[in-house]
């Protein structure tokens, strides 16, 4: 969690302790004139209290413009914690804490956008109040234990009971993550909502406006709390007042002549107490949001670091074996039933090899493509990388290898490291994969724009190979394709690539082109249940279809 340093907080105090003294000059010039009594620079404290004032001006313009650069400052530094914290994890870590928490941290986290002016108001406001008083100590000793004692008693019980709403505002952001997955269910299964309207309506009538009447009722509570809070601690400063006016004096404490005085600066001191109670609202907010923050960093920060080479910056050179050797992989359950577990899988692939992965559902086939894309880490077994061991969260070895999942993403923008400008390369993609004429223009937003579900996965395996990684995963490439070009990428591309000695491992159904493959491994329960190599003139398509 990122925190106000102390050459910042000096910052602050440097700006806020001459603009306080300013501004005090000015009570003590109107006290003055209200009091009779003479001053410095009596005939001309009129240029001098105008002086004061445009001073005092144009620090605070100066003051104010150096807290909002430090606000966004620190909301940057948040952020960018934050999301390196976020893009290390593993997918089984993002899977456990769920994007909701990462909303409602992101949500937390600009509250402290207003913590350095928060910070730098409380300095002036306690500097400020401290003169007063020890001006109030020069007029009588008792009155200002009289007056401190009551005004400690009120900001005692506005702090207890702000402290005593610290549950409600907790229970607010926990409320606000358990929207956000429902927003997130909302925008993910747009479709299967619009296909069934008990659906749609249970998720309406039991979830979110019960969410959103309870949030609108703890917020209205801890609303009503504070005002109620506040409107008690500025009746309470008039209960002061009314102390110095009609009470003190009558015990003789100090004469009637000095009550104007004294009641002067308890109106100047009137604003920095209320804003001292008043904030303390945002330091409660601040306080349940640190503790969310600094909880999920603590989740988010146990992954391993990345292990990066200098020499596969830009992606892997080469590919001559990739090994598999008792490799295990559990799924945790929080149920009776029995977890899946994949494993042990002992496999070699090899150099320019193309591997079809075959299996029905939930055979392993998913967990497999995340361990051996480096995704996922296995919890026991071991996997090699041309005769070396990958430890850990190795970036190494994820740099060899280009994937297109079944649930791809096409990136907003243009992330990786080639161009897309004059390359001839992709414009020759681009008219193989017959998205030239869907794409006129060879720049990047017009790579990025809203494709059919079979274009979209032409246009990640055209990505995938401007990477030049030695190995291509494919994960259900060709089950969005019409039957062109699913045809097309067996008889033509696969050939192509396998030329270039490129290692393919594609997941498919496609029983009719199983003879395209130098290998078929096929998944069942979790393990290999064969591994065979393809020889075309050995084994008829009829017999290939059997697999």
């Amino acid at each position: 969690m990122y925190k106000i340093s102390l050459r910042q907080i000096l910052f602050l105090l440097m700006f806020s302790v001459p603009n306080t003294l300013l501004t005090l000059g000015i009570l003590v010039i109107v006290n003055g004139i209200l009091s009779g009594r003479k001053m410095m620079f009596q005939d001309k404290l009129g240029i001098v209290f105008f002086s004061i004032v445009g001073i005092s001006f144009l620090l605070n313009i100066f003051f104010q413009r150096k807290i909002i650069a430090y606000s966004y400052r620190m909301i940057y530094e948040n952020e960018m914690n934050i999301m390196r914290y976020f893009l290390q994890s593993s997918l089984s870590q993002l899977e456990k804490i769920g994007m909701q928490r990462v909303y409602g941290v992101i949500e937390d986290m600009r509250i402290f956008t207003f913590l350095p002016g928060i910070v730098a108001t409380t300095i002036t406001s306690i500097i400020t109040l401290l003169i007063c008083l020890f001006y109030f100590l020069t007029v009588s000793v008792f009155a200002t234990i009289v007056v401190v004692a009551i005004i400690l008693t009120i900001a005692g019980g506005y702090f207890w009971a702000s402290k005593k709403l610290e549950g409600r505002i907790k229970h607010q952001r926990e409320l606000n993550d358990r929207y956000f997955r429902i927003v997130d269910d909302v925008l993910r299964g747009f479709k299967e909502l619009k296909l069934s309207d008990t659906r749609r309506n249970k998720l309406y009538e039991n979830f979110l406006r019960p969410n959103r009447a309870t949030s609108s009722e703890v917020e209205s509570y801890v609303a009503g709390k504070y005002l109620v809070l506040n409107l008690f601690s500025q009746y309470g400063l008039y209960l002061v007042i009314g102390v110095v006016l009609f009470v003190l004096p009558v015990m003789h404490f100090f004469g009637k002549d000095q009550v104007s005085s004294l009641v002067v600066v308890l109106f100047f001191i009137r604003g920095p107490i209320n804003s001292l109670i008043a904030m303390q609202s945002f330091y409660t907010k601040s306080i349940v949001a640190n503790r969310r923050i600094s909880a999920f960093l603590k989740d988010i920060k146990n992954s391993p670091p990345c292990n990066t080479d200098e020499n596969v910056a830009a992606g892997g050179k080469r590919l001559e074996e990739l090994r598999f050797e008792g490799v295990k992989y559990h799924y945790q359950s929080a149920s009776s039933e029995k977890p899946f577990s994949l494993g042990p899988v002992d496999l070699t692939i090899n150099e320019g090899e193309t591997v079809f992965i075959i299996g029905g559902n939930g055979s392993g086939k998913s967990t497999f493509i995340n361990l051996l894309t480096g995704i996922s880490s296995p919890h026991e077994g071991k996997i090699f990388l041309n005769g070396k061991e990958v430890r850990g969260d190795n970036q190494h070895y994820r740099n060899h290898i280009s994937a297109v999942f079944s649930d791809h993403h096409l990136f907003y923008e243009h992330y990786e490291q080639y161009s897309l400008e004059n390359n001839g390369e992709y414009e020759r993609l681009l008219k193989i994969m017959e998205l030239d004429k869907v794409i006129p223009n060879n720049d990047d937003v017009a790579a990025r724009k809203k494709f059919s579900k079979g274009q979209g996965k032409r246009m990640a395996m055209i990505f995938a190979l401007l990477e030049e990684r030695p190995v291509l995963v494919l994960d259900e490439w060709a089950a969005d394709q019409d039957p062109y070009f699913r045809k097309f990428f067996y008889e033509r591309l696969l050939p192509e690539l396998r030329a270039k000695r490129k290692t393919i491992i594609a997941v498919t159904h496609d029983d009719a082109y199983f003879r395209h493959a130098d290998r078929i491994v096929k998944f069942d329960y979790g393990k290999v249940a064969k591994d065979i190599f393809i020889n075309v003139q050995e084994m008829d398509t009829e017999t290939l279809k059997l697999w």
